[in-house]
Parts: structure tokens; C-alpha cells; sequence
């Protein structure tokens, strides 16, 4: 019988690391209060022994990166280095979360996983950057996500709070697909499992949604009768009382590969749906 790898996961604090923690019960979980990716000889102590990191590690508040670009590339760039060069020293592989947001959005219909790269934040350069540092030739695989939603501060979460309140405002020019973290987690274990190296886009299954559209489902499951005002980004900057970070008018990841390869993937409305169920 073949020997399961063992598994140590990154950023495990979060709402990926979180949801993976049932479907992995033999990994080892890594917060950031046991390993910061930035100190080479913790992460190497650390990963002894792993065959595989699913490297989940990041700083992934947008507009926080904008302003503090150094400590961005120091975790999104240069952490997942250090990552790479520990899997390389110890003979594992790395699966590496990255972003849509390495795309400039300039594109009518979804990307496809060889398209060309712009992004147009500091969030997701730093994350292509850090893709830059992963070898398929070792096994090393990129999955990129969007929209992600799962246990602690996300967009469906907030905009369910706020609907206590009244009437919501919510943007409608920026297009992508949102996707439930337990349902990366589950194909992030499927990845795990087939051995896929290279570049691969996992996100919500279904038609591409705006922001606005995702907050109208989460609205309808939830049974809130709360109207929506649909925004322009220009609008929505305009009324910010904080800088915000460019971000591509459309990001949606085209599904094909992985639909090929039979990674397991939900509609983004059902996944909405078993967040709302689970979280009210």
C-alpha cells in the first residue's frame, strides 16, 4: 500500500488552512505563530519530514499591500522563496495559493492559466513573484483562486452584517468568480493527491459574478429583504475614507483544466447557499 505524504500547510490560521483541517487530519497546521515564513531556519525545522507544503502563507489584504509594499514582497515574495528553497533542500513539493489578481482584467472573457500576466496591484505582484519562485520540474504546482469565503472576515460574511443596518451599496464592474474556502480545501486535497504540477485555476463553478451579484445571493439565502444600489468603482472609490487599491474590472479564472481533470468543483451560488445554512 502506498505511503499517504506527509502534509505540512502554511498560513493554516486562515480560512483555506481552516477548512483544511478535517480533510487533512494528519498534516501538520502551521499558523504564523508557529512558523513565520520569513525565518529561514524555523520553516526548515519546521517542514522536516514533509513531502509535500501547501503553502498558504500571505498577506492578502489589498489595500494594505498598496501601502506597504516592502512587508508585502517580504511574505508574498520572498516567504514563499524560502519556502521553496526549504521543499527543495528537504525533497518535497510545494503547492502554492496565489491569486486572479496577477491578471490586469483587460481581457472580455476568462483566463486561461497560460495567459499573460499584469497585475495591477502590489498584492498580486507580489504574489506573481512568488509564483515565479515554484519549479514544476519538481512536482511544484500554482493554484490560483478568487473571491474566497470561508470562516472568519470575508465578503459574504461582512455584507450580511452590514444588511443589519439597511440598504447596502455594492460594486458592479468588477467581474470573478467567488469560491467557498471549504471547497479549495477539498480540491486542494484532490491536487494533493493526483500529483499535478504546473499552474492551475480553481474557483467557483457556474456563470462569473459581480460583487454585487455575490451579495444579492448571500442576501436572497439569508432571506434579507435589504435593497441593493449597484456602484461603479469610480463611485465607490470617491465615497472610500481610505486609499484603495486598483483591481482588474475582470478576473474570472476559465475552468478548463481543471474540469479536465475532474478537480471536484461547486457552483458558487451553492456554495453560497451552505455558507449562509452554516453561518446563520
Amino acid at each position: 500500500m502506498a505511503r499517504h505524504p506527509q502534509v505540512l500547510i502554511t498560513g493554516a490560521g486562515g480560512q483555506v488552512g481552516t477548512a483544511l483541517r478535517p480533510l487533512l487530519p494528519d498534516a501538520r497546521f502551521a499558523s504564523r505563530a508557529d512558523v513565520d515564513v520569513t525565518d529561514v531556519a524555523r520553516l526548515r525545522d519546521v517542514a522536516r519530514g514533509s513531502d509535500v507544503i501547501v503553502h498558504l502563507a500571505a498577506n492578502t489584504h489589498v489595500d494594505w499591500c498598496e501601502q506597504h509594499a516592502d512587508e508585502a514582497r517580504l511574505v508574498n515574495s520572498d516567504g514563499t522563496r524560502n519556502v521553496v528553497d526549504t521543499a527543495r533542500a528537504i525533497g518535497a513539493r510545494v503547492i502554492y495559493v496565489s491569486t486572479d489578481f496577477v491578471f490586469d482584467g483587460n481581457r472580455e472573457g476568462e483566463y486561461l492559466e497560460a495567459d499573460e500576466t499584469h497585475p495591477l496591484n502590489v498584492y498580486g505582484a507580489t504574489k506573481l513573484e512568488g509564483e515565479g519562485h515554484l519549479d514544476p520540474q519538481h512536482g511544484d504546482l500554482t493554484v490560483r483562486s478568487s473571491w474566497i469565503f470561508g470562516v472568519g472576515h470575508n465578503f459574504v460574511r461582512t455584507i450580511l452584517q452590514l444588511a443589519k443596518d439597511g440598504p447596502l451599496r455594492v460594486l458592479d464592474d468588477q467581474r470573478g468568480r467567488p469560491t467557498a474556502a471549504s471547497e479549495l480545501a477539498a480540491a486542494l486535497v484532490f491536487l494533493i493527491e493526483k500529483e499535478v504540477p504546473g499552474t492551475i485555476h480553481v474557483a467557483g463553478e457556474g456563470e462569473p459574478a459581480t460583487w454585487a451579484d455575490l451579495a444579492e445571493a448571500a442576501l436572497h439565502e439569508a432571506k434579507l429583504d435589504v435593497s441593493i444600489t449597484r456602484i461603479d468603482t469610480a463611485t465607490y472609490a470617491a465615497e472610500a475614507k481610505r486609499p484603495i487599491a486598483p483591481r482588474p474590472r475582470n478576473s474570472a479564472l476559465a475552468l478548463d483544466k481543471a474540469r479536465g481533470l475532474h478537480v471536484p468543483l461547486l457552483d458558487w451560488r451553492s456554495s453560497v447557499a451552505n455558507y449562509v445554512e452554516a453561518n446563520t
